[in-house]
């Protein structure tokens, strides 16, 4: 594999729940040159399903499939709907990081 190639190999950084992150309120869109419609998990999802869970379950992102704040259903037909970008992950990996989950971005 080839480490610079952005198509076949995504890191993401190390997260950690314990930190503070900042708030990303409706004027830091503007400020930051980000439309909330381009972020990943305005219109990506995954279907996951737990160890030891019975069921399947669709979440918006890959970082947050253990957060059951995010499921959005047992389907992709259930999981069409918006999502609250409020994920502390949100704004410190995909919006103020400038983070992708994908290599098309």
């Amino acid at each position: 594999m080839d480490a610079r190639d952005r198509a076949a190999l995504v890191l993401l950084p190390e997260m950690d729940e314990t930190v503070d992150v900042p708030e990303i309120t409706a004027s830091c869109w503007g400020i930051l040159g980000v439309d909330p419609d381009d972020v990943m998990c305005a219109t990506s999802r995954m279907v996951v399903k737990r160890k030891g869970a019975t069921r399947r379950s669709c979440c918006p992102a890959r970082s947050c499939p253990y957060d059951t704040c995010f499921e959005l259903g047992e389907t992709l037909a259930d999981a069409v709907g918006e999502v609250a970008l409020n994920h502390p992950y949100c704004a410190k990996f995909c919006v103020l990081g400038g983070g992708s989950c994908s290599a098309a971005r």
